[in-house]
Formats: structure tokens, sequence, C-alpha cells
């Protein structure tokens, strides 16, 4: 007698299930987990700073953790380029990249900006963690969003669907680092921390809105680096950089804030541009309806 139970299971769907990576690529891979790195000590300098006994000691350690997410952001921005360039990309990159994007960029500056805001900040504790939970968990959605969009070739990393989530942990980054540097030193310090306290969780609640949304960012890497460019590009680049180490404090900031709000200004811009569609003319008149001469 025939068991409708006794079903095994189709060959092909065991070996799905099966499937082991064999081999990777060990500099993509290095690269990676670099990043991963930078977070996790990003941190570890966070919850240093929260048991800080100074005020001076905490900005130095929130600084040191605005900088390791910074350099997780060199780390993004080399693996999958080397990866393309020695064809080691594969499945097992995006999804390791992702998860380290997320602690990275997701996670550390979320408790960055509990670690400041909590503490005698305009909102209170319970306002700050629910705004810094919406943040990460909007990081984790984009991650994956992008994993299950967006493929391993060139041609899927020309632009973003959604803020990027290295660009996201720049503002915030770049935020703390003024604060930081000018911290003591400073007249306005004080006054500056207040309002920094009170933008930042709002900062963070529109960052995380911007990075599940659909307006379309453009990857200035690929723009700025990629292929041959006139030779007066060059002398840009160098400008840029000269402005960057006389204005370090501010001009990442400016980076990043510009960067961040110029997908809504052009996407703004694109929906007042947009023509309406022209009228469709009206049927032809019946042959049968025409009076006859």
């Amino acid at each position: 007698m025939h068991n409708p139970y006794n079903r095994s299971i189709p060959r092909t769907g065991l070996r799905a299930r099966q499937r082991r990576v064999r081999a990777v690529g060990i500099l993509p891979t290095l690269i990676t987990l670099g990043n991963a790195v930078c977070g996790f000590v990003a941190i570890t300098c966070i919850a240093a700073g929260m048991a800080a006994d100074t005020p001076g000691a905490a900005a130095l350690q929130y600084q040191n953790a605005g900088g390791l997410i910074l350099l997780g952001m060199v780390f993004d921005a080399l693996d999958g380029k080397v990866a393309r360039m020695t064809r080691t990309a594969s499945s097992f990159g995006t999804q390791l990249d992702s998860l380290c994007d997320f602690l990275t960029f997701g996670v550390a500056p979320a408790f960055l900006t509990y670690g400041l805001c909590s503490q005698g900040g305009v909102f209170g504790e319970r306002v700050v963690l629910a705004v810094t939970t919406f943040y990460f968990s909007c990081a984790a959605t984009r991650l994956a969003r992008f994993n299950v969009e967006t493929g391993t070739e060139e041609k899927f990393h020309r632009e973003f669907s959604g803020l990027p989530s290295p660009a996201a942990a720049g503002v915030v980054a770049s935020t703390i680092i003024p604060w930081t540097a000018i911290s003591g030193k400073w007249a306005f310090a004080e006054t500056l921390k207040v309002i920094l306290q009170g933008g930042l969780p709002v900062t963070m609640f529109l960052l995380g809105v911007l990075m599940v949304s659909r307006i379309t960012y453009p990857h200035f890497l690929n723009k700025i680096f990629g292929g041959v460019r006139p030779f007066v590009r060059l002398i840009e680049l160098a400008v840029v950089g000269l402005l960057g180490v006389i204005f370090q404090e501010l001009v990442l900031f400016l980076a990043f804030f510009g960067y961040t709000v110029m997908g809504p200004l052009l996407w703004m811009r694109r929906r007042m541009l947009k023509r309406p569609k022209p009228a469709t003319s009206g049927a032809a008149p019946n042959q049968m309806d025409r009076t006859l001469p």
C-alpha cells in the first residue's frame, strides 16, 4: 500500500540546501573584515566614552569612534572594487559585506548617537533609544534589499536606490568629530553640544527614512575615479584635498550632508520638471455617423 507521507525530498532541493562555500577571495575578504573590525572597535570606544569620568575624556572616545566609522568606509569602498578587479566577486562576499556594513554603519552610529544624546540631552533616553533603534532597523532593511536587488557586476554599482548606509553613517560621524575637536577649546562648544544633542536624533530619523526610500543616489566614487577623465579633474581633486586638510573639522560634514540632501533635491527637481503626458486625441468619427451631403 502506497504511503502518501513517504515522499523523498527532491535531489535538486537537497543539493541546494547542502551547497557549501569551497573557495573565497582572500584579499577582498580581509578588506571586508577590516570594515567589521573598525565597527567593533568603534563600539568599544563609545562604551568607554559613556563610562568616562570627565567630558574631555568622553569627547576623545567619541571622536575615536567617529574616525573608526570613517575608516570603515575606506575598507567598504575598496573590498568590492578589489573583488571585481581580481575576478573574485561572489555571493559570499556580498553577504559578508552587508553583515560588516550593518555593524559599522548601522549599529555603531546608532550606539554613538545614543551615547552622546541619552545623557543630559534635549530628548529623553526613551526617545533617543527609539530613534536609534529605528535607524539601525532601517539600515538592516536597506542592506537586505540591496543584496536581493543588486548583482556583483560593475553595472549594478553606478547608482543606489535609497541613501547608502555608509553615507548615512558618515553624516553621524562627521557631525560628532567637529564637536569633539573643539570641545573645551572654544567658548561656544557647550552651546554646540546642546544643539547637537537636540538635532542629532531628528537627523537619525530622517536618515533612516532616506535609506529605505526609493530616491536615487549616484555612486560618486565611480563617477569621479572611474574611466578616463580630463586633466582638470585632477586639479579639482587636488584643490578639494587641500581644502579638506585646512578645514578638516567641517569639510567631511559638508560633503556627507551635501550628498544626503542632493538626493531629495534632485528628486523634487525631476518631479517639478516632469512634463505632463499629452492628452490622447479623440477617437475617429464613425463613418455611419457622418451626415451625407
